[in-house]
């Protein structure tokens, strides 16, 4: 049962969470769960568009962190073995569907063969380039003292920039059915995403460790902020989460797809954006997250009393009119892994 629909951005410091345990006496209860497998690790697939894809500088991380009052940037900056990235990504002009193995301008973290993956620390520079960095790096530093160097934390990102569901001229939008109800043979999920996270969980299990899929993290819609194209965008989004449920149903817990979260991140929607009606498409994203017990949403006005809804936002330092800067990426990632530790979704 999950805690919260919406997380709440309340303050710059970043929640502690507390332990609770059981209490003894005559009423403990003796029933048994069944065992764990103690290879099993947490794996969350990481997707969208460019500000997933990560376009904030890291240069100005150090002085994030000190605004923040956190003080431990020089150790984890190194990386964080507790929590380990695979990296493919591009802007879905550049993607090569016949070309899988070394497409042109894109920035993985195996440049040898890119598609088929290679984990490293989570550390700055996974984003556009090695001076880049999406959410991936704050919810890694959210997540790191939750697992162990021996039992890591894996995130998958595949993400494409300028991509969305009604992309006009190309192939590589992000699955949208046909008159049929089937879905296209070539998209970034069937294409580019799926098989890219089929062989980074191969990877997990040749390191001798069991894979369950717990969710996929999602930031994508500025490029569907349009009148035309927002009234679908919850069903378009939806088929496509089901779509991904039913294909990574085994690696599940109890191998039941609906147990693989979707956690969702608003578009910004404050003063001098870049696209329209932003305030649509979020109203769209929070559909979606009602839609279903699994289905989250990272709400980045949830408090605005507290927060202005503007700091949370694109530009300087770090970003431009369109990614967020270098203070907000990291927030926005730390939203996402503070939902995965509210909903203890590390547990499912």
């Amino acid at each position: 049962m999950k805690n919260v629909k919406k997380l709440m951005l309340m303050s710059v410091a970043f929640l502690s969470l507390a332990a609770t345990g059981c209490s003894g006496g005559n009423n403990q209860n003796t029933s048994k769960e069944p065992e764990r497998d103690p290879n099993e690790v947490s794996v969350f697939f990481l997707s969208g568009q460019s500000n997933m894809e990560g376009n904030s500088g890291t240069s100005g991380l150090a002085d994030a962190f000190t605004e923040l009052g956190f003080e431990d940037y020089d150790e984890i900056s190194q990386g964080m073995k507790t929590v380990q990235v695979s990296t493919y990504m591009c802007g879905y002009g550049q993607l090569d569907k016949n070309n899988l193995t070394n497409n042109r301008s894109v920035h993985a973290t195996n440049t040898e063969n890119q598609i088929a993956g290679k984990f490293v620390d989570a550390k700055p520079g996974l984003g556009t380039s090695d001076t880049k960095m999406g959410p991936e790096f704050g919810a890694a530093y959210a997540l790191k003292d939750a697992a162990t160097e021996e039992n890591p934390v894996f995130f998958i990102k595949m993400a494409s920039n300028g991509s969305g569901f009604a992309q006009s001229g190309t192939d590589y939008n992000w699955p949208v059915k046909d008159d049929q109800g089937n879905f296209p043979e070539v998209s970034l999920y069937n294409t580019f995403a799926k098989p890219f996270f089929e062989n980074n969980l191969k990877l997990i299990e040749d390191m001798g460790l069991k894979p369950v899929v717990k969710g996929w993290l999602w930031h994508q819609g500025e490029s569907d902020c349009a009148a035309e194209k927002i009234p679908v965008y919850a069903q378009r989004l939806g088929d496509m989460v089901a779509q991904l449920r039913e294909d990574f149903a085994s690696y599940a817990r109890d191998e039941d797809g609906e147990n693989i979260a979707f956690i969702d991140g608003m578009v910004y929607q404050g003063e001098g954006t870049a696209w329209t009606t932003p305030n649509l498409m979020n109203a769209e994203k929070q559909k979606f997250a009602d839609s279903a017990e699994n289905n989250y949403l990272v709400d980045i006005y949830a408090n605005e009393e507290q927060i202005p809804a503007n700091e949370l936002k694109p530009g300087n330092p770090g970003g431009d009119s369109m990614h967020y800067n270098t203070k907000s990426s990291l927030r926005l990632g730390m939203a996402y892994g503070q939902i995965i530790l509210d909903n203890g979704l590390l547990d499912l």
